[in-house]
């Protein structure tokens, strides 16, 4: 289904997700456990534009740093393995580490005015201010960038759907391990949690210009 849509810039945020060294150097956790982080990499770029076209519209944006610890006791609690111990490299953004800090290509964009966040497992909302800020704020509409796709973006997204915000997602703003699992997660959250758009897209409609949006609809 299409839909013609537009932005409100007061009530609308860019959640800019866990854009750190883990993440998206290829000498960051991820990459030291075998993975191809050149997808995540790529995002940095896009990122960059979506967050300087936002300041210059007035939209605020939050950004998330994922926060682990070396001896978080919760892990042994679980009886099946936990994800942070089935990567070679071990748990990643280990909290005061070179792994959990920003990419050097944004990490000067996080000072004033940006709103940090500091969360501990996939979704941005789970037991942290989010939900408050947003509300305080006014926010409604999220507009959404960074990684991963199939983790902590698409966590994030289904948490904000539950919670009544609106979500648009900037494909070529996030990133995943595989294509595979990225193109799936996006596919979903098209049908069912916001809308998919490109970069291009989501700059105009910052920039005050109508978009029409094409939605998939769950067939049968």
């Amino acid at each position: 289904m299409d839909q013609n849509f537009e932005l409100h810039p007061q009530k609308t945020a860019l959640l800019i997700i866990d854009m750190q060294n883990s993440y998206c150097h290829k000498a960051g956790s991820i990459g030291r456990a075998g993975y191809n982080v050149e997808a995540m990499n790529a995002t940095i770029p896009m990122v960059k534009q979506l967050l300087t076209s936002c300041r210059s519209a007035g939209i605020l944006d939050i950004w998330t740093i994922q926060n682990h610890y070396p001896d978080d006791l919760t892990r042994k609690t679980h009886r099946l393995t936990p994800h942070t111990h089935r990567w070679s490299a071990g748990p990643p953004a280990l909290k005061g580490t070179w792994d959990a800090e920003v990419v050097d290509e944004l990490k000067a964009f996080t000072g004033k005015p940006a709103e940090l966040v500091t969360k501990h497992r996939f979704s941005a909302f789970y037991d942290t201010r989010l939900d408050t800020l947003l509300r305080m704020k006014g926010i409604d509409t999220l507009l959404v960038c960074g990684v991963a796709t199939t983790h902590c973006v698409e966590t994030t997204i289904r948490d904000a759907y539950q919670r009544d915000y609106d979500v648009l997602v900037a494909k070529e703003a996030v990133g995943g391990l595989t294509k595979e699992s990225h193109d799936a997660s996006l596919r979903l959250v098209n049908e069912t949690f916001g809308a998919v758009i490109s970069v291009e897209q989501m700059l105009n409609l910052i920039n005050g210009h109508s978009q029409k949006l094409s939605m998939e609809t769950v067939k049968k």
